[in-house]
């Protein structure tokens, strides 16, 4: 009409969002950033989670990949065994040696060889570890750790008036020993192994004799440096196979090492790389002996810590009463089974046994103990003649 338009034409469409659309898409978002808040995980915080994760074990398998290819050496493969999957302790390890954790798992898998100052204090953070893995460092990176001489210092006359004084002062033959051994035990670690690199001392007792004489010593009292125990409760039999047998046989010191190739001689303690045993005597009678045990393959070849090994044994004598001496002739010393044998029996039947005979007899603990230690003795000597008939 006037104004140009077709009645009968459809209204055409807007274009852009219909109406409405905007405010529902606001709706939608807001909604689902709600329950987010309401306990459902989010998706993304979720993936980047799930990636620091995978770096991690990527960077594991990566190391145990690395360590199974041929460039792997002695000193890698065996701190890849010690601290495969064990993300605590070479944390710890790292630590102690102010390094990051990626340096020490370069180590692991040979792409890395750490400097001689760490070789150096590898085996004092790992100390359970230290006998092989001194191994392993010289097979791989030659004397980087060198062999430098025990420094022994003589002993003190402290010590001497310390023994004096218990001698004055204990009232039975029981209390002395022990107040005494434990001041000579204690000195003989501090002094002879001031770093810690490993090492026990034992004091091993004749037994009664049989109708055809002495069969064996007994352990009676040992304390140790890692990897020893601080003490042990299973005291074993030691016979004509040890270095405790032949030094009282001989009535001499004696000593052995790794680096003379006589391992096989005498039976040893699975620690020992090297050991001095030294026979407490007494106007030519004989009661027992005290052995020094060390890690360090050369220790007694230094003549010092010999010395001081034999002027202990002098000091252990003055604890003992008179009836605990022997004479020599009345040695017959037999095998013995090993020692790790004798300590999981003694571990699993010694205590037992002292209870029950202790109630069968209706006796003291004391002498139980006393009657079961001769039937243990005669029991292992049987065991032992048993494995030699085997071989």
């Amino acid at each position: 009409m006037g104004n140009g338009s077709v009645p009968d034409e459809p209204p055409k469409k807007k274009r852009g969002r219909p109406p409405g659309a905007r405010k529902m898409a606001s709706e939608t978002t807001a909604k689902k950033v709600g329950q987010r808040h309401k306990g459902i995980p989010d998706t993304s915080a979720r993936t980047v989670v799930k990636e620091s994760v995978t770096s991690t074990q990527t960077l594991r398998d990566q190391t145990i990949q690395d360590a199974d290819d041929n460039s792997a050496t002695p000193f890698s493969s065996l701190l890849h065994t010690i601290m495969y999957r064990d993300r605590v302790e070479l944390s710890r390890v790292a630590r102690e040696l102010a390094v990051a954790e990626n340096t020490v798992y370069r180590w692991m898998n040979g792409t890395s060889e750490p400097r001689a100052t760490h070789l150096k204090r590898l085996p004092e953070v790992l100390p359970e570890h230290r006998i092989p893995l001194i191994a392993a460092i010289q097979e791989t990176f030659g004397d980087v750790l060198g062999n430098p001489a025990p420094t022994i210092k003589e002993i003190s006359k402290e010590i001497y008036q310390r023994v004096l004084e218990q001698m004055a002062h204990s009232q039975d033959d029981e209390t002395r020993f022990w107040h005494i051994s434990e001041i000579l035990f204690e000195d003989i670690l501090e002094r002879l192994d001031a770093n810690h690199h490993g090492l026990a001392v034992t004091y091993a007792k004749l037994m009664p004799a049989h109708q055809d004489g002495i069969h064996s010593l007994r352990e009676v009292k040992m304390r140790g440096h890692v990897p020893w125990p601080d003490t042990v409760d299973s005291k074993a039999y030691l016979g004509s196979t040890t270095l405790v047998g032949a030094a009282a046989v001989l009535q001499r010191i004696q000593t052995w090492n790794d680096m003379d190739n006589n391992r096989a001689l005498v039976e040893i303690d699975e620690h020992e790389r090297s050991a001095c045993a030294v026979p407490v005597l007494r106007g030519g009678m004989l009661a027992g002996v005290l052995v020094v045990s060390s890690t360090q393959p050369d220790f007694f070849k230094d003549t010092t810590a010999c010395q001081a090994a034999a002027e202990y044994a002098l000091l252990i004598g003055v604890a003992l009463c008179d009836r605990e001496f022997y004479p020599s002739a009345l040695l017959h010393l037999r095998p013995m089974p090993p020692l790790r044998w004798q300590r999981e029996e003694i571990n699993r039947k010694y205590l037992n046994r002292i209870i029950a005979y202790a109630h069968q007899h209706s006796t003291s603990r004391r002498e139980a103990e006393f009657w079961i230690q001769q039937e243990m003795e005669l029991e292992f000597e049987d065991e032992a003649h048993k494995l030699v008939e085997q071989k």
